[in-house]
């Protein structure tokens, strides 16, 4: 038996959610290691960021002409999603390599609550890119 439309959804929208949960969590993990000064030889890996922050700019930008988005709008939600895609992706890389290079300093405690944060974080994240267009569409209605 075939899953069903909505079983196919469920499934994608969880799968997003799990990721993105996971890639926040070693975010957290990844800015206390820096706050920390702990992170050591990302110099070698930072033009790895900048060329995934690359391929998310531009993947916008087509996903957003294919959508009929406005030119600037399109233009600023690019740059935005770019610049948030490299600072995620080092720090999630960055946090990841810190936790399997310094497992012994990981406290399940800690590890706990940057997960709980990050899933609300997701959540968040999740409702606004299913409603950015109410928000950029300008205000409408009366006060």
């Amino acid at each position: 038996m075939a899953p069903s439309e909505s079983q196919r959804v469920i499934a994608q929208v969880s799968a997003l959610i799990v990721g993105c949960t996971l890639l926040l969590t070693a975010g957290f993990v990844g800015l206390i290691a820096a706050l920390s000064g702990e992170l050591g030889g990302f110099e070698s890996r930072i033009q790895w960021y900048v060329a995934v922050a690359a391929v998310v700019f531009v993947a916008t930008i087509v996903l957003l002409e294919l959508n009929d988005a406005g030119g600037a709008t399109i233009i600023t939600s690019a740059t935005v999603v770019a610049l948030f895609a490299f600072v995620l992706g080092f720090l999630g890389a960055e946090g990841a390599l810190y936790t399997l290079e310094n497992p012994e300093t990981i406290e399940v405690s800690r590890l706990v609550i940057f997960a709980s944060a990050a899933l609300v974080a997701t959540g968040i994240g999740y409702w606004a890119l299913r409603h950015w267009r109410e928000f950029t569409a300008g205000r409408t209605g009366s006060r």
